[in-house]
């Protein structure tokens, strides 16, 4: 008769907290009748009890020295959310937390630096959601996204949202539509970047709308949005925190925001999506991540405490103040989105022949 599961998860348990407290005796050679080890347990059933024993006490160790946080490009929106979670860390971890920005090759440089990192959950990374654009720009990179990067949590989201200068004819995002679809080839439009979420939010919307605005690339949003208050370049898809501040004061008008849904930070404007455009949905993310093979205990542990971060007051009341989202959730939740967004952002880039120089 087959073994209540009670019953048997008991006798795994007992070994496995049985080879915590005898760790050193296990390093001096005493065996295994010498531990109790009750005669039920096999081989196989033996190997999972020291395993789960094993993993514990590495979670237990976790962490032994500082924990550096590597952000992948030049100080800026990453780094301050880095530093929000770095300030809090060694309240539990009882460890100092570090922040590093290792900018250069488009967050390459700081991305593979983690990934060939010691997996021991020491050393992490802060990456954008360029993260999962990458991989389609480029033939080859010298780490794998999804194989050599731990998700740990993803830990904040923020909205896109289309501007236009003020001089431009467009009163509302129907109109916009309809006047670059009347003027094909004729409007520029500029973003954060070649390649960022911004660059491909319009491309998708190009495609989505049928039309045909010309981007004009810029080696960040300060530029772009330098350009654009001037009038050299009419529309501008940056994110909602930095538009609103342009928009209250009367330097460019808002059309919508690229998020699915509206936004609590600027409800008035309607989304991409329920306006005539339903599936369009592109935000830009900020989430932590490990090297690839750091055990699941540490991966867990840290899950538990980008979360508590997340939960405090302080750090939501300064997210928000800066129209960043507190997101939070489990490793396979970030996977989700990382594989989603490599999908989606190839078909986007493959669509629209985006190539790097």
């Amino acid at each position: 008769m087959p073994m209540p599961m009670r019953r048997l998860a008991c006798l795994l348990l007992q070994p496995a907290q049985r080879f915590t407290a005898r760790v050193s005796l296990a390093a001096q050679g005493i065996s295994r009748s010498a531990m109790n080890l009750p005669p039920v347990l096999g081989r196989p059933a033996l190997f999972f009890a020291l395993a789960f024993a094993a993993a514990a006490a590495v979670a237990q160790s976790y962490p032994s020295k500082p924990v550096r946080i590597i952000v992948p490009l030049p100080p800026g929106a990453v780094d301050m959310t880095a530093r929000y979670l770095c300030d809090k860390f060694p309240q539990s971890l009882g460890q100092p937390c570090i922040v590093e920005n290792k900018p250069g090759a488009g967050s390459i440089v700081g991305m593979d630096y983690v990934a060939k990192a010691e997996p021991d959950g020491h050393t992490l990374v802060l990456a954008a959601n360029n993260l999962p654009i990458i991989p389609s720009l480029y033939a080859t990179l010298p780490f794998d996204v999804v194989k050599d990067l731990a998700p740990i949590a993803l830990v904040s989201t923020i909205p896109g949202m289309i501007v236009a200068h003020t001089s431009f004819p467009a009163q509302s995002f129907q109109e916009f539509i309809a006047y670059v679809k009347a003027n094909p080839g004729k409007v520029n439009y500029t973003s954060c970047g070649l390649a960022s979420p911004q660059h491909l939010a319009g491309e998708l919307l190009n495609s989505m709308a049928g039309m045909q605005m010309v981007h004009i690339p810029y080696k960040g949003c300060g530029p772009a949005e330098v350009d654009v208050l001037a009038g050299h370049v009419p529309i501008f898809i940056s994110n909602i925190g930095r538009s609103m501040p342009l928009i209250r004061a009367g330097k460019v008008r808002g059309y919508a925001v690229t998020t699915a849904q509206r936004s609590r930070f600027a409800p008035e404007y309607p989304s991409v999506s329920e306006s005539g455009f339903p599936g369009y949905d592109l935000d830009i993310w900020f989430g932590l991540l490990a090297p690839g093979r750091t055990p699941r205990a540490i991966v867990t542990r840290l899950n538990a405490e980008v979360n508590r971060v997340l939960a405090l007051p302080d750090i939501r009341d300064r997210l928000l103040a800066q129209a960043y989202e507190p997101a939070g959730g489990t490793p396979e939740k970030f996977a989700e989105v990382i594989r989603a967004d490599l999908e989606r952002y190839g078909k986007v880039i493959r669509e629209a022949g985006i190539k790097v120089e």
